[in-house]
């Protein structure tokens, strides 16, 4: 049925019932991967920190942050990451905004097709039959004991499927 429409192979199953369709007409819109353009900020941002401290060390004078050592290494590269990730996702939210501006303005109309179907469980078909542990009420209170536990309804039906009410 709505396979054949959409044009996916293969045979309808039998067992699917459609019982509402409706199409509409929807824009479809072009997004940037915003997430991906924030990471890569942060990947810049890193980089450029490893990059400005290591030129730090390399100009540094004696008595300086970078002469204590690892620990003044690791201050120093600290600091910069916190200014240049910060930068780095200044600059990537700047660039999502503008794509979005400029990729986002342009919409592809399209038909979107809505369907409610039913489908037929073989396995454990929907019944209108009481339960199983309904019906057999009387084995489950002599189980427990006759004063013992909630009590079910009494039914006047002689089979026990409907329950009095």
């Amino acid at each position: 049925m709505t396979r054949a429409r959409t044009g996916a192979a293969g045979d309808d199953d039998p067992d699917e019932h459609v019982i509402h369709e409706e199409w509409e007409s929807v824009g479809i819109r072009r997004a940037p991967r915003i997430g991906r353009i924030m990471i890569s900020g942060i990947v810049f941002g890193v980089v450029a920190a490893g990059v400005l401290t290591a030129m730090a060390a390399f100009s540094e004078e004696p008595g300086g942050p970078l002469s204590t050592g690892a620990s003044g290494f690791l201050r120093v590269f600290g600091v910069m990451a916190v200014v240049c990730v910060g930068f780095g996702l200044l600059v990537a939210g700047l660039i999502v905004i503008v794509l979005d501006r400029v990729v986002g303005s342009r919409d592809r109309p399209a038909i979107a097709e809505h369907s409610t179907s039913l489908s037929d469980d073989l396995v454990s078909p929907v019944t209108d039959d009481v339960p199983q542990w309904v019906r057999d009420r009387e084995i489950i209170e002599a189980e427990r004991g006759e004063g013992s536990g909630p009590h079910l309804p009494a039914t006047d039906d002689p089979s026990g499927r409907l329950p009095k009410g």
